[in-house]
């Protein structure tokens, strides 16, 4: 179970990844009591069947996934409840959950429940599941025979999401992804990717990793995770390693691969822009969700996403692929997490806890409706194609204590890189995901020192008819001076310089027009 809470940028409460005010949301899961971590799941290898499922219709995509959670226990099967009774329910009626499944309060080590999650994930045409995994021997590891096992009867992969269990470390990553590899990596279930990155640039066939809360225990330093991440990425299998984080410098200095979100909850505050500041060979994997239910275990009350009648579904996916940057993955928050009511698990309406409880539905949508709609906007993606990009180079000195660039229309741009600054900068870098900062000391600026900062950007979105508006905007000392370069050749070519010592209300703001003909030829 995960706990999610917002500010500006979206974040969390109880024991959050990110600090305050850290783009997007944090999720946390309880801790699981001493009973529940002393007693293991039965066997998962010898209790599952031979599968012989009714595989009919398309294949499902490899290009979408959902967050799966095989956490969950009964007495039945697992001797005990697990996760069904948190903030002190009493199965099997009341559960830890605004909704109830339509398999009631399943264990996750009970084949036919396992079989039936299959065929649902078929039928939405999900190709893989990411499957929450609390270290080696956990719980969730013994269940992942029995997934592993099912799953290829489907024709569904299987991908590992690595939480923050007690003594995680760097160390310990590594150790991880080399237990998987060995225990799990002949599986023809086993989810590997041709995907490259800048960290793992070989298109051979890799498994990806998704890791949870790479700040968790308050850690701050970029450069963390580094050492463990060369370590994977130099496997005979390599691996891709993707974490849950809007903010770039992981990328840049721990070496993930790329981003994910999780969940977006309030839109209008994060929504999926932070893929334009993703910098060049890192894969964007967005995460939607159906909405955010989890009243019944406590949650604040503002983490609640209403589901809309299926408009909250629609508008996530719309947002994750109206950004101009290809997704690697399109992941889905969840298929089955139903403490936080985010799953498209198909529910059994008007359900009564027994305590006067009925238990929410899906409004107009039936059971099953989020798999059919899931389908549809698999159809719909798997159909886009994406803009041609631009690469331009941006030189931007100023004298001023602070100095900003945006582009205002005409474009957007993409997947930027610092290529140089100057030892003097303060900062230089991205704000609010497609505005580049430089800022230097007061005394600096004051005593009429320039500072510089260059960065290669894609521009998407231009149209050869039409200017694109740039804006600068600076504090009251001195000048900015921005060059625009054409570098779609070997090295980049000048098109327009231009600059702003002006001072005039509010933000000292200048817009630039710069025709887009000179930026989409390979010369002016």
């Amino acid at each position: 179970m995960r706990a999610i809470s917002t500010c500006v940028f979206a974040l969390l409460f109880v024991i959050g990844f990110f600090t305050a005010c850290a783009p997007n949301s944090t999720i946390q899961h309880p801790s699981l009591t001493s009973t529940e971590v002393s007693t293991p799941f039965p066997s998962s290898e010898s209790a599952a069947p031979e599968i012989t499922p009714i595989v009919e219709g398309p294949e499902p995509s490899y290009k979408v996934a959902a967050f799966y959670y095989p956490w969950y226990g009964n007495p039945g099967t697992d001797s005990q409840w697990l996760h069904w009774a948190q903030n002190n329910h009493v199965p099997p009626d009341d559960i830890a959950s605004d909704y109830f499944p339509k398999l009631g309060a399943y264990s996750s080590n009970d084949p036919a429940v396992v079989a039936q999650h299959m065929k649902w994930l078929r039928q939405a045409g999900i190709g893989v599941i990411i499957s929450s995994w609390w270290g080696q021997g956990s719980k969730e590891d013994q269940v992942i025979p029995l997934l592993l096992k099912t799953a290829e009867g489907y024709g569904i992969k299987v991908a590992f999401h690595i939480e923050p269990y007690n003594g995680r470390t760097p160390e310990s990553l590594v150790s991880d992804i080399k237990y998987i590899y060995e225990n799990y990596g002949s599986s023809p279930a086993f989810f590997r990717s041709t995907a490259t990155s800048r960290y793992s640039p070989s298109d051979q066939q890799k498994g990806i990793f998704f890791v949870w809360s790479i700040q968790d225990q308050g850690i701050k330093d970029f450069s963390y995770w580094q050492k463990a991440l060369d370590e994977i990425h130099a496997l005979p299998e390599s691996g891709l390693v993707i974490a849950n984080s809007l903010e770039t410098g992981w990328v840049a200095d721990s070496h993930f691969d790329g981003l994910y979100n999780y969940a977006t909850l309030h839109m209008e505050e994060a929504g999926f822009d932070w893929a334009r500041s993703l910098p060049p060979d890192s894969l964007y994997v967005p995460s939607v969700i159906p909405g955010f239910s989890a009243k019944r275990v406590g949650y604040a009350e503002n983490t609640y996403v209403p589901r809309e009648d299926g408009s909250t579904f629609d508008t996530q996916w719309t947002s994750a692929l109206n950004t101009g940057v290809e997704p690697a993955l399109v992941t889905i928050t969840s298929f089955n997490e139903w403490h936080e009511g985010s799953m498209i698990e198909p529910p059994q309406f008007r359900a009564s806890d027994g305590n006067g409880y009925t238990y929410t539905d899906f409004g107009t949508l039936p059971p099953e409706g989020y798999l059919t709609l899931t389908h549809s906007w698999i159809d719909k993606y798997l159909a886009m194609t994406w803009p041609s990009t631009y690469r331009v180079r941006i030189r931007v000195t100023t004298t001023s204590d602070w100095t900003t660039l945006n582009v205002l229309s005409g474009g957007a741009w993409i997947r930027p890189e610092r290529i140089s600054t100057s030892a003097s900068t303060t900062t230089a870098g991205i704000e609010a995901g497609d505005r580049l900062l430089l800022t230097q000391s007061l005394a600096d600026a004051n005593a009429g020192k320039e500072v510089e900062m260059i960065w290669d950007v894609r521009l998407i979105k231009l149209v050869a008819s039409q200017d694109l508006i740039l804006q600068i905007e600076r504090g009251n000392i001195g000048k900015t001076e921005v060059t625009i370069y054409n570098y779609m050749g070997s090295t980049p070519i000048e098109v327009k310089t231009f600059d702003w010592d002006k001072v005039t209300n509010g933000r000292n703001s200048f817009q630039i027009p710069i025709p887009s003909g000179p930026l989409i030829n390979s010369s002016p």
